[in-house]
């Protein structure tokens, strides 16, 4: 059981770091080369469902799944607390970068983004509040590396 609780937050944290990765890489620099009106629809469509699977039910699977493996390794929290052990500090980190995604994650979904086709100030917006928690997601990556290899 374990192991499939440590196979899903993986596969949750790889779709949600992948679609923003697949955002920025792919999908951003064709929608721009389309006409605006087209190239709007487009980055509204995408992002609902982005924001249902990645934000909606991604997000709260990352956090359920995040607290059983932290259980399974014997973390409790206030061992979170201790910041003389390695690996409870770290875990706190991770968790802390965690909730400023999430709450960055919110904004940018269900305000900013939805009205970036009003302005330039919630397009510029809403493109910095991405890459930031693009930023966020990879150092919650490498945190999770430096957890598995022992804190």
């Amino acid at each position: 059981m374990n192991s499939l609780i440590m196979a899903v937050h993986i596969l949750v944290a790889s779709f949600w770091i992948g679609g923003m990765l697949f955002m920025v890489l792919a999908l951003s620099p064709y929608v721009r080369k389309l006409p605006e009106d087209i190239s709007i629809k487009a980055y509204q469509e995408v992002g609902k469902r982005y924001s249902f699977w990645g934000t909606v039910i991604g997000l709260p699977l990352l956090f359920l799944t995040g607290l059983y493996n932290m259980k399974t390794m014997g973390v409790t929290f206030s061992d979170l607390l201790n910041w003389k052990n390695q690996y409870a500090s770290t875990l706190h980190h991770k968790i802390h970068l965690f909730i400023l995604t999430v709450i960055l994650a919110i904004i940018h979904d269900f305000y900013v983004g939805p009205r970036s086709h009003l302005g330039k100030k919630f397009k510029v917006i809403a493109r910095i509040i991405g890459v930031i928690n693009l930023i966020l997601g990879i150092s919650i990556i490498y945190l999770a590396a430096k957890l598995r290899m022992g804190g």
